[in-house]
């Protein structure tokens, strides 16, 4: 995916939104090409758009569903809402919340299994009973869980509904992959395959089949893997049957462009080396050179630039709200905003909490390999939630003939 320099693009662009008369380009010029098709047929009236939205994230738990994780699950589920205090409290984030389970594609790969792999896992109602087929399977801070919640008669003063049934959804059990399953309900992968459940899940079919609406294209995405164990991703005799924390890497990029790694978080809540051997999974216990960590998951979180934190840390919460912390900044640095159509040259306007925005560094960039809008401007001093208005007149037949165009 090409992308081009923001600042040389926009040495012209602030000129025109500042009112002088639009310059038609040469015909040589690649702005001048037709848009692409996605964004429709170019009209022959100018027309108007005004968009609003707010700064968005899409965070992807992927959980070890291994019979030795329930007091884990346990643990995360009664601590979530440390994570979720700096995102939903007074920060205008939307946010979209679902988990999917690691995998195992070696042991028992026949058996059928109640989830597919990367399928985003039913939604719970606080007493952990599912809830209804057809259900979105992911938490959205745009949903009024509240009014659900109360009519089955669940209580909702002491906690928003979308918190609680984050905390009964995040306890996902234990994927029984032994022969026993259908009566024992035990077990679980032997071979954790941590990587590939997140490429499932943000591709087709899953994408828009089973976890339809889930992954926003202009949304920060946040993986955050929960484990005992380390990504499995070779054979003892070396071959490969999960996807390398570079081959995810790659992935993303192909799917984001070439600032994906400014798109993406990666976090870990992982067992430590110090941990008690019998707390941590076989894989990660003992090695030639004594005991190891999760050093493949590590390895991919650390290409992010992200964090991790102890499976059993004492101050789990603490850490856990760290988290989240380190996860808002994240999503508010430099967030995206997608357009449906494409603008003419010059007609950009861009509000924050309406307030106008000038072009540039501290303000907005127009990014014309995606057709977005890029805020610049620093949120976090803000202190309060961003809220964008963005107006601008689609290009025209006309417009697109004299060159008045904004992207290719």
């Amino acid at each position: 995916m090409k992308h081009i320099n923001m600042k040389t693009a926009f040495l012209g662009l602030s000129v025109l939104v500042s009112g002088l008369a639009t310059v038609a380009c040469s015909p040589e010029n690649p702005r001048l090409t037709a848009p692409p098709v996605k964004y429709g047929v170019v009209p022959q009236q100018a027309a108007v758009s005004v968009k609003r939205t707010t700064p968005k994230v899409d965070i992807l738990f992927v959980i070890d569903d291994s019979g030795s994780m329930d007091d884990e699950q346990a643990a995360l589920s009664k601590n979530i809402d440390k994570f979720t205090e700096s995102l939903a409290n007074q920060s205008g984030i939307d946010f979209h919340i679902g988990a999917v389970a690691i995998w195992d594609t070696i042991t028992y790969k026949d058996m059928k299994k109640d989830y597919a792999q990367g399928q985003l896992r039913r939604l719970k109602y606080p007493d952990g009973s599912p809830m209804p087929e057809g259900t979105e399977p992911f938490v959205s801070s745009q949903k009024d869980y509240d009014s659900e919640l109360a009519q089955k008669g669940f209580k909702t003063s002491k906690e928003p509904g979308w918190l609680q049934v984050l905390r009964a959804s995040l306890k996902v059990g234990t994927e029984a992959y032994n022969e026993k399953w259908e009566t024992e309900h035990k077990g679980g992968p032997n071979y954790e395959e941590v990587f590939s459940p997140v490429k499932a899940a943000l591709s087709e079919p899953m994408r828009s089949g089973a976890n339809a609406g889930f992954r926003r294209a202009d949304a920060h995405l946040v993986t955050i893997f929960i484990t005992d164990a380390d990504a499995s991703v070779r054979n003892a005799d070396g071959t490969a049957f999960d996807l390398s924390s570079g081959e995810l890497a790659d992935f993303l990029r192909a799917e984001l462009g070439e600032r994906y790694q400014d798109e993406v978080t990666a976090i870990g809540v992982l067992s430590r080396s110090t941990d008690d051997p019998k707390e941590r999974d076989p894989s990660i216990r003992y090695a030639s050179k004594g005991p190891t960590e999760a050093v493949n998951i590590q390895s991919f979180i650390r290409h992010f630039g992200g964090r991790w934190m102890g499976l059993r840390d004492k101050n789990y919460g603490v850490a856990l709200g760290e988290m989240g912390r380190y996860v808002r900044s994240r999503t508010l640095n430099r967030p995206k905003v997608d357009l449906e159509s494409i603008p003419e040259w010059g007609t950009i306007k861009v509000k924050l909490n309406g307030e106008a925005l000038e072009p540039g560094d501290s303000g907005w960039l127009y990014d014309d390999s995606r057709n977005s809008i890029v805020i610049t401007r620093d949120l976090q001093e803000l202190g309060r939630p961003a809220q964008f208005e963005l107006e601008y007149t689609q290009v025209t037949s006309a417009g697109l003939n004299a060159g008045r165009v904004s992207a290719p």
